[in-house]
């Protein structure tokens, strides 16, 4: 997938890479993250590595906050509520 280089901490090897792309799913116990990275400049789908996780929905809100923050972005302001919702809402007390 990518390569190994020595940390300065015990000699333990972190890996390096690009991404490339991601995807992912819901399911019962959270959501799949499907990551695909590269360590090669060349664009060949050969030397493009997958790999899966499993994250809980707070984990995967907590990435989602990191990189919001990490990025200086926030989430876009929700849609207004137009007129006519808005009365009905009120009509219906809901």
């Amino acid at each position: 997938m990518a390569t190994s280089l020595e940390s300065p901490v015990g000699g333990v090897h972190d890996d390096y890479g690009v991404l490339v792309g991601w995807s992912h799913a819901p399911s019962r116990q959270g959501i799949q993250l499907r990551v695909q990275s590269t360590c090669s400049e060349r664009r060949d789908p050969r030397d493009i590595a997958a790999r899966s996780y499993m994250m809980t929905r707070n984990q995967a809100l907590i990435l989602a906050k990191y990189l919001l923050d990490a990025t200086g972005q926030s989430l876009p302001a929700a849609p207004r509520e137009g007129r006519i919702r808005r009365l009905l809402r009120r009509l219906t007390g809901g």
